[in-house]
This record gives C-alpha cells, structure tokens and sequence, in this order.
C-alpha cells in the first residue's frame, strides 16, 4: 500500500521531470544535447523527464544553466492542496535531519 509521502515524492519528480522536458523543448535541444551540455547520459535524462528519478543537486544546477532558467522556476508547480503538502513536508523535515540537509543543499543552489 503506498502512503501520501511516496505520492507526493513521485508528483513532484512526475512535475520536475515535465518542466524540464518543456523547457529543453523550448530551446529545440534533443534529450541527446540537454544531456552532453550537462555531462550524463541521454538515457538518465529520459528517467528525469519521465519522473522515474530524481535529479541530483549538481545536476539541477547544470540543468539550469544549461536551459538558462533558475531553479524556482523548474519547481514552480501549480497546486490545488499546497497547504496540505506543504504542512505535509514540514513535518517529514522535522523529524528528518538527512532529508533536511538535502533540502538544505537544493535551496541553496536557488540563492
């Protein structure tokens, strides 16, 4: 039985992965050149987009250069229950210091 923490984890890989695909399409770059400029393999690019795997931090942050957006903008999802989500991961933060530094380590990227 999954729980509201996996579905929430995999809607937002789902929306990250979608707004970076629309953005490399945006610029007419191919999963092939998206992929070169930021230094992995075409083939974990698609698992982003798709959804299926989270982008690591040093990797979002050559995905932003590459598609010349900041990482706000990638992240900027529209949500009916983002109070609801957001208590949610508040919580789950508390009670998790590793979760919390990576975090951490994505926010600081932003600034």
């Amino acid at each position: 039985m999954r729980n509201i923490y996996y579905d929430n984890i995999m809607n937002i890989k789902q929306s990250l992965g979608k707004k970076i695909k629309e953005k490399r399409m945006q610029l007419s770059l191919t999963q092939e050149q998206l992929a070169e400029k930021i230094g992995i393999s075409p083939k974990s690019l698609s698992q982003i987009e798709l959804g299926n795997n989270f982008v690591s931090a040093d990797n979002l942050e050559q995905i932003c250069l590459a598609l010349n957006v900041n990482v706000k903008s990638l992240f900027d999802f529209d949500n009916d229950n983002s109070k609801e989500k957001m208590d949610f991961i508040i919580n789950k933060l508390k009670h998790n210091p590793f979760l919390l530094n990576k975090i951490y380590k994505i926010i600081s990227i932003i600034e």
